[in-house]
């Protein structure tokens, strides 16, 4: 719609002139995303807030793959939305899309520690949880190569380093290694990753 064409571009005066003249702001695309998803993951919390006055319900919102504008806004690391949002939504914490990742996940396997960090102090996400395969935030961040966060999960938090995901008992140590990551592999081992650890089937 071009209210959502205008909050690509987080131009409040062009949106408040939209929404003056009857233009819907619950209105979604294909995908299930409304004005809301959008302006969060372009991180302009102005639009946000105006987008709240207007409309207080448009925050209880998810796309077609169950994903929170908390979601877009930890993954795309707009750290300011993250901390309106949570200051004027209600949000469940660690609530999951259809891989079962949340948004503590996001910021993690992104690399965005300012949000991990909000998440956990503000809305009491679980550094532990597991995504729909059973993985935790240590192993996406260990196939997207995010050693800070690892070091954050294991140093800070103490995650345990050696721990097992899905039924097949892998290791952060696998997933590094199957990716390539050579950097993380050896993060992983100077935290004390056990290099001889074998998963559900065997495999080291």
């Amino acid at each position: 719609t071009p209210l959502m064409m205008a909050c690509t571009r987080k131009n409040l005066e062009v949106i408040r002139s939209l929404v003056e003249h009857g233009a819907n702001p619950l209105l979604r695309n294909k995908d299930g995303w409304n004005c809301f998803h959008i302006a969060s993951r372009e991180g302009h919390p102005e639009v946000l807030r105006y987008l709240l006055d207007v409309s207080p319900g448009i925050w209880d919102t998810e796309s077609t793959t169950r994903r929170t504008p908390l979601h877009t806004a930890a993954m795309h690391g707009r750290s300011r939305v993250v901390e309106l949002l949570l200051e004027r939504c209600h949000y469940q914490p660690d609530s999951r899309d259809t891989c079962g990742v949340t948004p503590f996940m996001d910021a993690i396997q992104n690399g965005h520690l300012d949000i991990a960090r909000m998440l956990l102090e503000k809305h009491q996400a679980c550094p532990t949880a597991t995504d729909a395969l059973g993985a935790q935030a240590l192993h996406r961040a260990a196939v997207t190569a995010q050693d800070g966060s690892i070091r954050f999960l294991v140093s800070e938090l103490g995650v345990d380093v050696d721990g097992r995901a899905t039924s097949l008992r892998i290791p952060a140590l696998h997933y590094a290694a199957k990716e390539g990551h050579g950097h993380t592999i050896r993060t992983l081992l100077a935290l004390g990753a056990d290099i001889q650890a074998r998963d559900g089937k065997g495999r080291s």
